[in-house]
């Protein structure tokens, strides 16, 4: 996602909307909305002491930053926004928990948790309840009368230090029972009752506008903060977890990974910490790391995560300057060791001899533990993920609809100019004819659109008779076991429930299902293009435009969501609890009702989901073709003024402006190549 086509894309499709008419401005309003949000986020995530947030410091360029001294430093989920669409550059927002969001909080925790529960796993209901309300004890301590009044309110700075930063979301020193506190180290004064802080920069060093988000670490032993870095990891598009040399890939880890796994949660780079400690140097990083590669591959089958090294606090030497720990001749060595860092390095060194400034030993030995840290590769590793992931595809549908709209009005100037030319008057009722024309199309749609949504409801509606069977057939042979054997009542210790080859086959369920809706769309909307065509072509002096083709792509790059099947199922747990349900006698029986209601209501949200997605990706391609369909029957007669012709030529030659504009921001090829996706 290049960040000059995403702003040259905003400044054209601005300058489109002053020559529109009103449905097709509509349409390019929201193409604007949608550019002009296009701001991908990148969570840290890992275990307490591995270092993140001296790494989110190397990272974003901001040294010092997040304080990294303080163990535990962060308790709340932290964004730093580079480049946000508001313009804003400077000064931070803290938005506070009320009473609702921290019983959110708990619920859904607890959907994570019985994902993937284990004998040591400590995360018990109970628990983070006690937690939280402990979190409640401390900020009424802390705050005193004005606790209540700020629950569910939020904090808006117009300017930010790290002193203002650690009241927020530093852990702090617990407050006496007497509500004693020192005005003069207030840190973590707000951060129990501090849901979110949104820290703002201008763009930096990032190649676009993006969030960097910093969590508490995972195998926290206050589990509450474990808890919200779980809840977190849907709210990202791109993850790093942060692993330590010292023990990389531990069971917490491979936990986390096959949360994330079965969250679908798509791009994700492992970037192991603090290579500087190890004894070895290069050759013992180069094991940790294929032990790591080694270990992922097993936990979770055909891994294509890429593993990263590197130290965060060479970078932050880079940075400030600050040498304690730092040994130049290891940080050589490990460029020695790597042939592609160290020629980034002797270019760098390169670059910097040509300058017009003096060179320092000091400088050239900054730059190269900078390189060294490993912090350039993982920017260039995130930030080109980014660019060809689902934020690119959102920037080539966008050019489609505007080239589309572009094209138009390029063909109907032309035809103007024609006209004026040749002196040709047109009919005096070819506008009457026009608007009756576009009168029946719409309605073709309307008739069409019903159709197509029946026929979709149809086929959905089989596919929660199927699922509800395929259910109550699986959950009966998990429950009850083979030849009867009910793994509830074995005997022998705590017994879990398997349920991932349910999740599977309802996950491929939906995809067929919808596959077939999705050809069906495509078949139906073809229909309607050819059929619009048609009428097009009978009316009186009718020239088709090059753009007259409907764009398909909504439907055509639709994937059904399958997030919901993330979900726990409240008797996915082991027999010990629910024996404090229900008695042993009709455990079995209760089970398998309980746990066939919630697949079931589990199948109906993903049925949902889809119908909205589809429904939603269809209004967008016919919003686009009747705003298109408008703008080519748009009655034009000439007001018999003597600058006619000029206004008739301006027209043609900002449309034909236009259009160059848009060919030019993406190559020759890349252009093809979307004009051929949206002829599809």
């Amino acid at each position: 996602m290049s960040e000059n086509n995403r702003r040259e894309l905003i400044r054209i499709a601005d300058d489109m909307n002053g020559t529109s008419n009103e449905e097709t401005r509509q349409f390019i309003s929201r193409i604007v909305s949608d550019l002009t949000n296009l701001k991908p986020s990148i969570a840290f995530v890992g275990q307490i002491k591995a270092g993140k947030s001296r790494l989110i410091n190397g990272f974003t360029g901001q040294a010092e930053y997040l304080p990294s001294d303080v163990n535990p430093w962060t308790t709340v989920i932290t964004d730093m926004h580079f480049g946000h669409p508001s313009g804003r550059t400077a000064g931070a927002e803290f938005h506070f928990f009320d009473n609702r969001q921290w019983q959110a909080l708990i619920a859904e925790g607890e959907e994570l948790r019985n994902m993937f529960p284990d004998d040591e796993d400590s995360y018990k209901r109970e628990m983070i309840e006690e937690q939280v309300e402990a979190m409640k004890t401390r900020a009424k301590l802390r705050l005193g009368e004005s606790y209540k009044h700020l629950l569910g309110q939020h904090h808006d700075l117009d300017d930010l230090n790290s002193d203002d930063l650690a009241r927020y979301v530093c852990a702090g020193d617990d407050p006496t029972e007497e509500g004693e506190h020192d005005p003069g180290s207030d840190r973590g004064l707000y951060s129990d009752i501090t849901r979110k802080a949104e820290v703002y920069f201008d763009i930096g060093h990032f190649p676009f506008p993006l969030t960097v988000t910093d969590t508490p670490g995972v195998n926290d032993p206050l589990l509450i903060r474990e808890e919200i870095s779980r809840q977190y990891l849907k709210e990202s598009d791109f993850f790093v977890v942060v692993l330590s040399a010292h023990q990389a890939l531990s069971r917490a880890d491979l936990k986390l990974f096959r949360l994330m796994q079965a969250l679908e949660l798509g791009q994700i780079v492992v970037f192991i910490n603090r290579v500087d400690e190890l004894g070895g140097g290069a050759e013992d990083a180069g094991k940790v790391r294929a032990d790591v590669m080694d270990g992922l591959e097993k936990a979770l089958g055909n891994s294509d995560i890429d593993v990263l090294m590197g130290s965060a606090q060479w970078a932050h030497y880079a940075l400030t300057g600050d040498e304690t720990g730092i040994n130049h001749d290891e940080v050589l060595a490990w460029l020695r060791a790597h042939p592609e860092q160290m020629k980034q390095y002797l270019d760098g060194v390169e670059e910097i001899r040509r300058g017009s400034g003096p060179i320092s030993r000091e400088g050239v030995l900054r730059f190269a533990a900078m390189i060294a840290s490993g912090l350039p590769d993982l920017r260039r590793h995130v930030t080109s993920a980014l660019t060809e992931g689902p934020r690119n595809e959102q920037l080539r549908m966008a050019w489609q609809h505007l080239n589309s709209f572009a094209q138009g009005e390029l063909e109907r100037s032309k035809a103007h100019l024609r006209v004026i030319e040749e002196e040709i008057s047109p009919a005096p009722d070819s506008g009457d004819e026009n608007s009756k024309t576009l009168a029946d199309l719409r309605t073709l749609v309307t008739q069409k659109t019903s159709e197509i949504v029946n026929d979709m409801d149809d086929v959905l509606a089989n596919l929660r008779g199927v699922m509800d069977d395929t259910v109550a057939e699986s959950v009966s042979a998990v429950v009850r076991g083979p030849n009867g054997d009910s793994p509830l009542l074995a005997k022998g210790g705590d017994t879990e429930l398997n349920f991932t080859p349910l999740r599977d086959r309802m996950r491929e369920l939906v995809q067929g299902a919808t596959q077939v809706v999705r050809q069906r769309m495509l078949s139906e909307l073809y229909s309607i293009d050819m059929q619009s065509n048609a009428a097009l072509r009978a009316l009186p002096g009718w020239q088709d435009p090059s753009d007259n083709r409907m764009n398909t792509s909504a439907v055509r790059w639709f994937r059904p969501d399958t997030t919901a099947l993330t979900r726990g199922i409240t008797v996915e747990l082991r027999v010990s609890w629910l024996s404090r349900l229900i008695s042993r006698k009709s455990v079995v029986a209760r089970a398998e009702r309980m746990i066939v209601q919630e697949f079931e209501m589990i199948g109906d949200d993903l049925v949902d989901t889809a119908r909205s997605d589809l429904l939603e990706r269809l209004n967008t391609v016919l919003d686009h073709y009747l705003a298109l369909l408008a703008g080519h029957l748009e009655h034009r007669i000439g007001s018999g003024e003597t600058n006619e012709r000029t206004e008739a030529q301006m027209a043609f030659d900002q449309a034909q402006r236009i259009v160059a504009e848009l060919s030019a921001v993406f190559g020759a090829d890349d252009v093809d190549k979307l004009l051929a996706e949206a002829a599809e």
